[in-house]
This record gives C-alpha cells, sequence and structure tokens, in this order.
C-alpha cells in the first residue's frame, strides 16, 4: 500500500509545472497547493508596486519633448551634429574615396538603396527638390528633428522649419556623391526604419 502510494505521489507530483512542485502538498485523499494564492497575490501587488522608468508617450508630450523651440536655436550649434553624421554615413553605407553611387543595373544597388533608406538622418544636411507645396522647394537646412511624417529641418537663418515627408523629394549630399530621395520611404519612426524588412524592390530614387 505505502509503495503504491508513493508511486502516485511521484506520478501526481509530475503533473505539476517544474517550478511549483516545491510548493505541492500530497495527501493520498486530495492534493493542494501550498501559498499558491499568496504568491500571486504577491505577484501582482509587485507588478502594481513595480513602475517602468521609461517616460511614456504621453508623458513625454507633455513635457514638451516632441517639438523643438523655432527660433531659438543656432545653425552654428547643428555643425558638430552634422559632423557626425557625415562619419556615421560613409560607414552606414560603406563609402570610401572615389566610390560612386551605384546604377540601378549594378548588383549591388539593391542592397545600397535598402541601407540608404534605413539611415538616421539627423544630422544630415537636406534640401527640398520637389514637392506638391511650391512653397517648400528650396528649403534647406540640417535635420534636427526625424519624427513619422516630418522632417524639422534648421536653416543658415536660424530657423527650424517643418517639412511633410510623403510630399516632398529630397536632395543629399554626401563629399561628392548626390542622393536624390522620394520622401514617401522615410515615412516611418527612425528606430523603426532601421529594422524593417525592406522588400527587395526598392523603387530607383537615385
Amino acid at each position: 500500500m505505502e509503495r503504491e502510494t508513493e508511486t502516485l505521489k511521484e506520478y501526481l507530483t509530475d503533473l505539476v509545472v517544474p517550478h511549483h512542485r516545491c510548493n505541492v502538498n500530497i495527501i493520498p485523499d486530495h492534493i493542494t497547493m501550498l501559498h499558491g494564492t499568496k504568491n500571486k497575490k504577491q505577484h501582482s501587488r509587485k507588478r502594481r508596486a513595480h513602475k517602468s522608468s521609461t517616460l511614456t508617450r504621453r508623458e513625454y508630450a507633455q513635457l514638451g519633448l516632441n517639438t523643438l523651440p523655432t527660433r531659438q536655436m543656432r545653425y552654428e550649434q547643428a555643425l558638430p551634429l552634422h559632423k557626425l553624421w557625415r562619419g556615421y554615413i560613409r560607414e552606414h553605407l560603406d563609402l570610401r574615396e572615389g566610390d560612386e553611387v551605384p546604377q540601378v543595373h549594378e548588383k549591388r544597388y539593391e542592397e545600397f538603396s535598402k541601407q540608404l533608406v534605413k539611415m538616421d538622418l539627423h544630422g544630415a544636411k537636406l534640401r527640398v527638390v520637389q514637392s506638391k507645396c511650391p512653397t517648400l522647394v528650396g528649403l534647406n537646412g540640417i535635420c534636427v528633428m526625424d519624427t513619422k511624417n516630418v522632417l524639422k529641418l534648421l536653416g543658415e537663418d536660424h530657423r527650424v522649419r517643418t517639412v511633410p515627408k510623403s510630399e516632398c523629394v529630397f536632395g543629399m549630399h554626401v563629399d561628392s556623391l548626390e542622393f536624390t530621395i522620394f520622401g514617401q520611404h522615410l515615412n516611418m519612426r527612425p528606430a523603426e526604419r532601421s529594422v524593417k524588412k525592406i522588400k527587395s524592390y526598392v523603387e530607383p530614387f537615385m
């Protein structure tokens, strides 16, 4: 009888999730979980008590971190950012002195165009070469904010202007190379764009 009871205990213990087996009390007539409910309550209290140190989007907006002052920034203050961006983009696109933009028929064009779409634009010097809104054509400056739908460019007149991505085509220089990028390919947040899986076919835009 005792052997059968031990066998039953082992069998029933195996049915319990491994990390809960220490809380199992097996009696021939029934099985009870020791402190099971208490642990759940403790865990739920800990979850409620623990507050994430990361700001929510609402808190981020309430602190004014989604906006930039229109006339309180100097163009010269953004030049070091542009210098950093130049080093970043050379490394990101694996550019070397004397390199040229690959043509559409070349093998490396596809990978090059994907990396160009994924790049971070903070610090890039951009110029609006075409737009559905004629007043935006010709605007240029250093990108100081890249959001899902707009770019904020700081011009040489020390003024920050908001430019919608989807409505514009942008020109960009990297050393002797010149790129033309359709804003519709950039319509997402930089962090999401950098990890997005780009389709194998990218519409020619250079």
